[in-house]
């Protein structure tokens, strides 16, 4: 599940576009998780700033030795990396600073995996492989047309919440195994910023330890963001938190925010059965998605099921069901700020955002002042303080600077911080990280959306191309009878640059990750008035024919070699705008 960076009725703002060198010596074994091989470009940090690279692996002395500052910081570390926060992000950080050789130790106050593993992606896809199964069985025209005959579906509520919770455990216990085994020291207990590189972290009722590092880095992830008026009791009214363990299933849920998470709760709980009602305060669904998408993936998730909503309405107030009583959700209009009407439904799911967990970390013992929370940061993650000024050795990484509020991006920050901390210039490039709504079927989009591409170019003065097909082209989805979808390219035709890739339809969390490798290579349109597509190792590949016949080229390869994608083919063979 990935959440979004503000509230579900603000638009996302766009990203930043700038060009990264991408110079040969990179080390093209980067991938994933670990490293990303494009997007950024490398340099030495000068001889003041910079660590050697021969720093002892784990089991070297337990000081550093370092220059004394004049502002309080030590002449020794208790380690080399100090991760406040164990998520994701901390993790990937973690075994990517071991790997570099640093001395580490990560910091939690409540459970290896933070949000993503125990209250976010991890149990929200049990969920989901739940949900899809259910919802093909259920479907007794689908399964005709396939020849095949089931009988009634049907489902035991605990022991879909327990395997949702088992996955949970599993992924919790691995992150935590791969960190021992490695050597990282993991310090139990909530961290705050004590100083300069000093760190001091411990249970409630119990004697703080203090430590210190050579560099810091927060991770403290985010919570759900519940608006004023709104009272949850984590039983009839609840956040994604409370919905992931699946105590029970309503008949009638009202879901507040159209976002990732009210989209894919609204997918399991139709497919188990329960009536939705969505509440947004912009005027249309899914306001953080490409409008063209966004129509389309209305017309297929949210019309045929058991769902209706209200737009450009704020749920004012919200009361929990009791003394017999349902709950009681007061709806206000979004513009004249009037009452417009009252709801009585058995349960209600707030899904408006993700806020920043930042409060306590200390942030005011070194000068530094949240904004709306968020850590602010430049694009190499290094925290600003509240002059403007960057504070030595520590970075923010994830959901708590607020640059992409997604578990994957926290990963690659905090791989980039690490980086940079042994002694190579590294800029992670955001606007190519792909992100995906992982309803049935999905949704997947990388860079920016139409109306965003748009304002880009009247800005920065171009025209926009599109070039887009139908998933009713592809005999895959058509072979599985799934062939409602879009394939969409968004580019500047003046110097080929892609935009934004945005896909709906079978597999589509899958397949943008095609569009993502071409982006964070720098691959071009190739603009041409003959296709050159005789054979697939020409100069110029067409990309969007991957999703017309599902025979994958990879692109990632292809960009090594050097090759471009060819617009006019792509238009041939899919149709343009």
């Amino acid at each position: 599940m990935h959440y979004s960076p503000a509230l579900s009725f603000s638009q996302p703002t766009s990203l930043p576009t700038t060009n990264y060198a991408f110079h040969s010596h990179v080390d093209l074994r980067f991938c994933g998780l670990r490293r990303q091989p494009s997007g950024f470009s490398f340099s030495t940090h000068s001889a003041s700033t910079r660590v050697s690279l021969s720093t002892p692996a784990r089991g070297h002395s337990n000081k550093i030795s370092a220059s004394s500052g004049n502002n309080g910081t030590p002449k020794s570390f208790d380690y080399d990396l100090i991760i406040i926060g164990a998520g994701v992000g901390g993790h990937g950080a973690a075994l990517h600073a071991v790997e570099k050789g640093l001395k580490t130790a990560i910091i939690e106050g409540d459970v290896v995996g933070g949000t993503c593993v125990n209250r976010g992606c991890v149990p929200s896809k049990a969920l989901l492989a739940v949900s899809g199964r259910m919802r093909e069985l259920q479907n007794e025209h689908h399964m005709k047309a396939l020849g095949l005959q089931v009988s009634a579906a049907g489902y035991d509520r605990q022991a879909v919440a327990d395997h949702a919770n088992n996955l949970a455990s599993k992924i919790r216990s691995n992150l935590t195994n791969s960190m021992k085994a490695l050597g990282v020291d993991i310090l139990t207990g909530f961290g705050t910023i004590v100083g300069p590189q000093k760190v001091k972290y411990g249970k409630v009722g119990f004697t703080d330890t203090t430590v210190t590092a050579k560099d810091i880095i927060i991770a403290t992830g985010s919570v759900p963001f519940v608006p004023k008026g709104i009272e949850v009791d984590g039983k009839t009214v609840i956040t994604s938190d409370h919905a992931l363990k699946l105590e029970f299933v309503p008949d009638w849920v009202a879901i507040v925010g159209s976002g990732y998470i009210g989209l894919e709760f609204s997918d399991v709980y139709t497919a188990l059965g329960s009536e939705v009602t969505f509440i947004e305060a912009l005027d249309q669904l899914m306001p953080g998605f490409d409008p063209e998408i966004g129509k389309l993936a209305q017309r297929v998730l949210i019309n045929p099921r058991k769902i209706d909503y209200h737009t450009g309405v704020f749920a004012t107030k919200i009361t929990p069901a009791r003394d017999g009583k349902p709950v009681i959700i007061e709806l206000t209009d979004a513009k004249t700020k009037e009452h417009k009407d009252t709801l009585e439904v058995d349960a209600a799911l707030i899904a408006t955002g993700r806020a920043p967990f930042t409060n306590g970390l200390g942030l005011e013992n070194i000068n530094v002042a949240t904004q709306r929370g968020f850590v602010p940061v430049d694009g190499r993650m290094r925290v600003i303080d509240a002059n403007g000024n960057l504070v030595p050795h520590l970075y923010c990484i994830g959901d708590a600077n607020g640059k992409m509020m997604l578990a994957h991006a926290a990963s690659a920050q905090g791989i980039s911080v690490v980086e940079q901390v042994t002694g190579r210039d590294h800029v992670l490039n955001h606007p190519s990280v792909p992100a995906a709504c992982f309803t049935h079927p999905e949704i997947s989009m990388v860079g920016l959306t139409e109306p965003q591409a748009r304002e880009k170019a009247e800005k920065e003065g171009f025209e926009v191309s599109i070039a887009k097909t139908s998933f009713k082209a592809n005999t895959k989805a058509l072979a599985e009878n799934e062939g409602e979808g879009l394939a969409k390219l968004i580019y500047n035709p003046d110097n080929g640059e892609i935009l934004g890739v945005h896909i709906f339809g079978l597999h589509a969390a899958d397949l943008i990750h095609e569009a993502s490798n071409a982006m964070a290579l720098g691959t071009r349109i190739q603009v041409s008035l003959q296709c050159e597509n005789q054979n697939i190792f020409g100069s110029r590949i067409c990309f969007l024919i991957t999703w017309r016949s599902f025979e994958i080229v990879n692109i990632s390869s292809l960009c090594h070699l050097g090759h471009q994608i060819c617009s006019s083919c792509a238009s041939n063979i899919v149709g343009s705008s």
